[in-house]
């Protein structure tokens, strides 16, 4: 959906200024689970340099097709999260979107933060896109709130924490030509959006 997209670009932008997005080009990034690459293509949109920018995937063709789509010099491998082929501290900043959620066992969700942390630099950057609730009828995923985060990334300092994307059956209900109005309730009725996105600083082990 077009607001959807719209959202996300807006919320991750906001998430971003932490980060300086006014010298993101000297940025070096990593998307953990970068699917086809997408948040990656907007990266270089804002100014980010391909050549600094990573993503990893755990499936061959999504990597395939982010390949494909990407700019040349993009860096783009087939790994898992348990190990990121990264050396220690060399990320500025490190995201998953919608990744925690889709593991379903708690030390198996530490052991990927662990990895996030290890590659990150003091005093970068972590951001998680993820639903803050868990879907009843989808026993694959779960909720990711602040409490987890918090277990997840001890020896960090929270700087934002956006709410956002309302409920689908309840933005199924708005024709396009109303869709400002979704975007009202979103921000002054933040308890009945699904999604996160939290905005870590580390700064300590």
């Amino acid at each position: 959906m077009p607001y959807i997209a719209f959202r996300k670009e807006a919320i991750w932008a906001a998430g971003l200024q932490p980060a300086g997005i006014d010298e993101i080009s000297r940025k070096v990034i990593l998307d953990v689970g970068c699917g086809s690459g997408e948040w990656l293509r907007m990266l270089t949109e804002w100014g980010a340099d391909p050549l600094k920018l990573h993503g990893i995937d755990l499936l061959d063709d999504r990597i395939a097709k982010a390949k494909a789509m990407s700019p040349v010099g993009l860096d783009l491998q087939v790994s898992n999260g348990w190990f990121l082929p990264f050396p220690q501290g060399s990320m500025d900043l490190c995201a998953a979107s919608t990744v925690f959620s889709s593991i379903l066992d708690a030390q198996a969700r530490r052991a990927l933060a662990d990895e996030m942390s290890r590659v990150t630099r003091q005093g970068g950057l972590v951001m998680v896109f993820d639903f803050a609730v868990s879907d009843p009828r989808n026993p694959d995923t779960i909720g990711i709130r602040k409490k987890e985060i918090r277990r997840l990334f001890p020896t960090y300092r929270q700087i934002k924490a956006f709410r956002f994307i309302l409920a689908p059956p309840l933005l199924r209900r708005f024709p396009r030509n109303l869709m400002w109005l979704a975007l009202a309730i979103e921000i002054y009725m933040p308890f009945l959006c699904t999604h996160r996105l939290y905005v870590l600083r580390k700064v300590g082990e």
